[in-house]
């Protein structure tokens, strides 16, 4: 295969990730998005209809920023899995890694963080935005939080190691460094919200009755609505229309009963919107009630809320016994127990049997760490849901849309980060043989495939581990105080 066909296979390859993505947004997540606007945004969003068949310049750019992210994180795991089996050239590979990895901070060091000052600090109601005499220091000002946040980013302290890298990997080192203190807040959140809710049962199910009750109260509201929405279309085709003159037209604007009855129905529909979403949620709540109450329930349930627990466990663990936490390179970072427990077991099967004399060979430390990063996952997906809510609750969005676009926007981010921590795990579970400095002063005449490693581009930091501990410890501690708090003085909330 030359090199020109396997350059045009990986852009190829690229550009299909791409359009297949913004498909599945367009079809798919950004309408479930929007589904997970608070309920206290739904009278601004239906007091300012918006028109359904445009969509927002916002919307569009959060698609393509997380497009972007996902295709070029498809390209980094191809190039590994490349390499692996030992496909396409290995200058064509790191060429590929390198770009792919140099627009993925790209998107994530600058593109999304100003899509997301520019969707915050924009005004619908400004007609004139562009040609305004303010477009510069409206900018600046959009853009002056993104600065803030690259210019601290510089100031993350690195050992005295990767500052013999390239920079474009000791940009990729402060980038994971502050994504492992994000991950460890998000899953200190998520061990503590899994556990809570199983191990905590102070929230009641709801009953049939309760839920037959708010079904009730819903058909009414629509039976108002219906009422009157027929009221308005009677008022409006009973009225006579101005005959074009300036007069007829004022005295047409001045009568206030049609808009009185507008702006009765713009309230039902909202009042509807939010009550058929109770109902769900109530149906929801009792169906995972009941599937908790079963025996499979309960047995992924409480293995769940034991993992976390001893997930927290293990984190005091590594923090008070650094030395045996740091005393191999390969367990360094997100160790468990459960996931040691996981790989021990695993090492039994017969395919990790390969030694020459029965032995088992199979690594323990780097499946058990692989294992730990999985399951790391899995927490930050459960708690997910809290915190793209939590996301338009912070900076008070009133559109559904605006809100999708931010949720949208903070998935990107998060996906990027998490695809980070993955590399720099996977760097310590298969790691150059040779040094890891690759930087522009190489030769680049050198075609060994040994200094073609794509593993060599990535920093080995060691305080990946202890770092991510901290902040797991700190958002699980914090997590636990303010569910307890709110608990004793409010009484759990319905999930909605």
């Amino acid at each position: 295969m030359t090199a020109a066909i396997e350059v045009f296979l990986v852009l190829a390859s690229g550009g299909f990730l791409f359009i297949s993505c913004r498909i599945f947004l367009q079809k798919k997540l950004y309408k479930d998005l929007q589904q997970l606007a608070p309920q206290d945004t739904l009278p601004g969003s239906a007091v300012t209809p918006q028109s359904s068949s445009t969509q927002p310049w916002h919307s569009t750019l959060a698609q393509t920023c997380f497009s972007l992210c996902f295709s070029e994180c498809s390209i980094l795991f191809c190039m590994l899995m490349c390499q692996g089996l030992d496909w396409l050239e290995p200058r064509i590979r790191l060429l590929s890694w390198r770009i792919a990895l140099f627009l993925l901070l790209f998107t994530m060091l600058l593109l999304v963080p100003i899509s997301f000052s520019l969707i915050l600090t924009y005004r619908p109601d400004n007609s004139g935005f562009i040609q305004s005499r303010a477009l510069p220091i409206r900018v600046a000002f959009a853009l002056a939080p993104v600065a803030l946040f690259v210019f601290a980013l510089s100031y993350i302290p690195l050992p005295a190691e990767l500052l013999l890298y390239n920079p474009l990997t000791a940009v990729t080192a402060r980038l994971v460094t502050l994504g492992t203190t994000v991950l460890g807040l998000l899953s200190g959140l998520g061990a503590v919200s899994g556990a809570w809710g199983i191990i905590n049962r102070s929230r009641s199910t709801p009953s049939a009755s309760s839920i037959a009750s708010a079904e009730n109260a819903l058909e009414r509201v629509k039976n108002d609505l219906r009422d009157r929405t027929r009221d308005l279309d009677d008022y409006a085709s009973s009225k006579p229309q101005p005959d074009g003159s300036w007069l007829s037209r004022m005295s047409f604007k001045r009568n206030g009963q049609q808009s009185s009855i507008q702006q009765e129905v713009i309230g039902l529909q909202a009042l509807e919107e939010q009550m058929s979403l109770r109902v769900v949620a109530l149906k929801r709540n009792r169906i995972a009630a009941e599937y908790a109450e079963s025996f499979t329930g309960k047995t992924i349930t409480w293995s769940w809320a034991v993992y976390c627990v001893c997930r927290v466990c293990s984190s005091v663990f590594n923090i008070l016994s650094p030395t045996v936490s740091n005393s191999s390179p390969s367990s360094a970072s997100y160790g468990d127990i459960v996931a040691h427990v996981l790989a021990w077991l695993f090492s039994f099967l017969p395919m990790s049997a390969t030694g020459d004399e029965g032995k088992s060979q199979f690594d323990i430390p780097s499946l058990s760490k692989q294992i730990s990063l999985s399951l790391v996952g899995v927490i930050i997906l459960c708690s997910l849901r809290l915190v793209l809510r939590g996301v338009t609750r912070v900076f008070h969005v009133t559109s559904r849309k605006t809100s999708a676009s931010l949720m949208l926007l903070t998935l990107a981010q998060l996906m990027g980060i998490y695809l980070l921590s993955t590399l720099v795990q996977l760097r310590t579970t298969f790691p150059p043989t040779i040094s890891p400095v690759i930087g522009d002063s190489q030769d680049p005449q050198d075609p060994s495939d040994d200094s073609m490693n794509l593993f060599a581009t990535l920093p080995e930091y060691s305080l990946f581990g202890s770092l991510f501990d901290w902040s797991f410890l700190i958002a699980a501690a914090g997590c636990a105080l303010a569910r307890w708090v709110r608990s004793s003085f409010e009484g759990d909330d319905l999930d909605v």
